[in-house]
C-alpha cells in the first residue's frame, strides 16, 4: 500500500469515528480522451471518448471537425475541448455536445469562476490570452499585452499566472500575470534564458513551479521556481531532456525525462527516478502523447502513440507497473481526469455543495443552492481533524484559500442556523 492510499484509509477511519455523517467515497468516475486522429490522414477527425474505471468500457461520443487536438479539461459537469480552431463544451454527465465556438489557434484552458481562460498560439501572432464567460463562450476580454505565445496556466491566489514560451524563436521564457475575478493584465516576469521553454506551471509551497521544456535534441533541461511574493527566482538545472509536466503530490513532481515519465524530490532537487515508466520507444518516433495523474489511486493514465498509425491507453501505478489498458485513437493528445465525490446522506443533508477546481492547487471555489445561507464551515483533514478555513465571498458563491494546506482529501461541511448541511470533498494538490 502506498503512504497516499494509507493516508486515505486513515481519513476514512478517523472520520467514521469522529464524523460518520461525512464518510464518503471518492474515486475517478471517467477519463476523457481526446484524440487528434492520425496526421497523415485528413479525414482523421478529432474524436472525444470516455473510459469508465469501474468496469474498463470505452464509448466514443463526440467529434469535432478538424485535424489536432491540445486541451481537454472538466468544469462543473463540463467538458472543455480545444482542438485547432474551436473550443467545444459537452455536459460531462449525458456526453451531449452544448455549445461551440471558433477561435485561431487555441491551446490550453483554466477555468475560474465564471471565467474560462484560453491560451493562445500560432498562426496568431497578437492576444496570447482569452477570457471567455464560462456559460456563453461569448469573448469579454482580450489581452493585448502578453508579449509571445503562451502555454500552461494556474490560479494562484486572486491572479492567474500564463507561461509564456513565445514562439518556436524565442530564447527567453516569461510568465504573464492577470487578475482571475475580472482578467485585467497585470504585468510580464522575464524568466532569462534559463525559463526558455516555459510551459506547465505548479503549485508549490507558496511558489510558482514552471517545468521549461527542452529544445528538440538538446539533453539537459531546467525547472524555475518564482516566488510572487519576493519576485525572486531560482532554476535548476538537470542532465535530462524535459518535456511535459505531469503533477506535483506528496513534494514530488511527476514529469517526462528522456522521453518517460520521471521523478523529482522537490525537496533536494534531486533526481530520485529517472525512469518511472521508461521511453516508450522515441527512437522509433513513439512517445508519450499525454498524461494525467490520479492522487487518490496514486496512478497515471498515459497514451501512447506515433502520431501516424497506432495509439494505445496505458494505466501504471506509482512505481511504474503497468496495471491496466484503455482504448485511444491515434495522436490522443489531451486527456481529463473526473472525479466522482460522493458521500452518504444524513437527516439533515440537503444537497451536495459545487467545489472547483478539483483537485485544486490554491483556491477552492464553492457554490451552494440559492436559499443555503451558510453559518459555519468546517474542513476535515486526512486525520479527521478540523482545519481552519476563511471564506470570502465571491460572486455566486464563496472561495477559500488552501495554500496552507497539505496535499491530500479534505471533507468539507457547511451548515446553516437551522442545522441543515451541505457538503462535498476536495482534494488539495
Amino acid at each position: 500500500m502506498s503512504i497516499f492510499s494509507a493516508r486515505v484509509l486513515c481519513f476514512l477511519v478517523m472520520i467514521s469515528l469522529f464524523a460518520p455523517k461525512l464518510l464518503g467515497q471518492q474515486n475517478v468516475s471517467q477519463l476523457i480522451v481526446a484524440s487528434g486522429g492520425a496526421f497523415s490522414n485528413p479525414n482523421d477527425f478529432v474524436s472525444i471518448s470516455v473510459y469508465h474505471p469501474q468496469n474498463q468500457s470505452t464509448e466514443v461520443f463526440g467529434e469535432i471537425r478538424t485535424q489536432a487536438v491540445q486541451d481537454v479539461i472538466v468544469y462543473n459537469d463540463k467538458i472543455y475541448v480545444t482542438a485547432t480552431d474551436s473550443i467545444v463544451v459537452f455536459d460531462a454527465l449525458n456526453h451531449q455536445r452544448l455549445n461551440g465556438i471558433a477561435m485561431s489557434g487555441v491551446r490550453y484552458l483554466l477555468a475560474v469562476d465564471e471565467l474560462l481562460f484560453v491560451s493562445i498560439q500560432y498562426p496568431q501572432t497578437s492576444d496570447f490570452v482569452k477570457v471567455l464567460n464560462i456559460n456563453t463562450l461569448e469573448v469579454v476580454k482580450t489581452i493585448s499585452q502578453i508579449s509571445g505565445e503562451s502555454a500552461g496556466m494556474l490560479q494562484f491566489g486572486n491572479k492567474v499566472f500564463v507561461a509564456v514560451p513565445g514562439d518556436w524563436t524565442s530564447t527567453v521564457g516569461k510568465v504573464a500575470v492577470l487578475d482571475s475575478f475580472s482578467g485585467e493584465f497585470i504585468e510580464e516576469v522575464d524568466f532569462g534564458t534559463s525559463g526558455s521553454g516555459i510551459h506547465d506551471l505548479f503549485a508549490f509551497n507558496g511558489n510558482i513551479l514552471s517545468v521549461n521544456r527542452s529544445a528538440w535534441g538538446v539533453n539537459e533541461g531546467i525547472i524555475s521556481m518564482f516566488n510572487p511574493l519576493t519576485r525572486s527566482v531560482s532554476h535548476h538545472l538537470f542532465p535530462y531532456s524535459i518535456g511535459k509536466g505531469i503533477a506535483v503530490s506528496e513534494e514530488k513532481l511527476f514529469l517526462l525525462l528522456n522521453n518517460g515519465i520521471g521523478e523529482i524530490n522537490l525537496q533536494d532537487w534531486s533526481v530520485s527516478n529517472a525512469a518511472v515508466v521508461p521511453d516508450p520507444g522515441s527512437a522509433s518516433f513513439t512517445y508519450f502523447a499525454d498524461i494525467v495523474f490520479d492522487p487518490f489511486d496514486q496512478r497515471f493514465y498515459a497514451t501512447i502513440t506515433d502520431y501516424f498509425s497506432m495509439g494505445e491507453g496505458k494505466i501504471f501505478d506509482v512505481n511504474g507497473l503497468q496495471t491496466g489498458s484503455f482504448y485511444a485513437g491515434i495522436s490522443a493528445e489531451a486527456l481529463a481526469l473526473d472525479f466522482d465525490l460522493t458521500s452518504s446522506n444524513n437527516e439533515n443533508e440537503i444537497s451536495l455543495a459545487s467545489v472547483w477546481p478539483n483537485p485544486a492547487p490554491t483556491h477552492v471555489s464553492v457554490e451552494v443552492e440559492n436559499a443555503f445561507k451558510p453559518e459555519s464551515w468546517t474542513v476535515y483533514a486526512l486525520n479527521g481533524a478540523k482545519v481552519p478555513v476563511n471564506p470570502i465571498q465571491a460572486g455566486n458563491g464563496w472561495q477559500i484559500d488552501v495554500t496552507h494546506l497539505k496535499a491530500g482529501i479534505y471533507q468539507l461541511l457547511l451548515q446553516n442556523s437551522n442545522g441543515d448541511q451541505i457538503r462535498s470533498t476536495f482534494i488539495k494538490m
